[in-house]
């Protein structure tokens, strides 16, 4: 009886702990749509290709400027999306660039990330604002 009150608490313990250590690295998924023409600042950029040509991303560090353009006409937008790990490797914060201009434009979107931390982005097609993507490519990783 006493080692079942053991094994009991020590489950309660681990599943408690297990409970706070889950929703204390829970984040919000950023949503953002490119807009601007031009970044602000130049440098050389990291790209990633949708499969079939549907879309274009890039990341450009300096300034940790994203580009998006949509290739095709085809009721889709284009969509950077992106994940940031800090140096310990957790997830920090994760989110989308929207291009929703149409077929044939790109715009670019500023975020201001932590220097030093881990990027992955990639390059997909999907439906506006929402989370629905597809034909993405692997994930590219640079540093932010």
């Amino acid at each position: 009886m006493r080692n079942r009150r053991i094994a009991t608490a020590i489950a309660a313990t681990v599943g408690a702990f297990t409970l706070f250590s889950t929703q204390a690295s829970a984040i919000t998924w950023e949503n953002d749509f490119a807009t601007g023409l031009s970044p602000s600042s130049s440098g050389s950029s990291v790209w990633s290709y949708s499969p079939y040509e549907d879309a274009n991303a890039a990341f450009q560090e300096n300034g940790d400027w994203f580009f998006v353009s949509d290739n095709r006409a085809d009721g889709f937008s284009g969509v950077a999306e992106w994940r940031l790990y800090n140096t310990s490797g957790t997830l920090v914060r994760g989110g989308y660039v929207w291009m929703n201009l149409g077929a044939g434009e790109s715009r670019w979107q500023n975020k201001d990330f932590t220097e030093g931390y881990k990027l992955q982005f990639r390059a997909c097609r999907g439906h506006s604002g929402g989370t629905y993507l597809e034909h993405c490519d692997s994930w590219v990783t640079t540093t932010a």
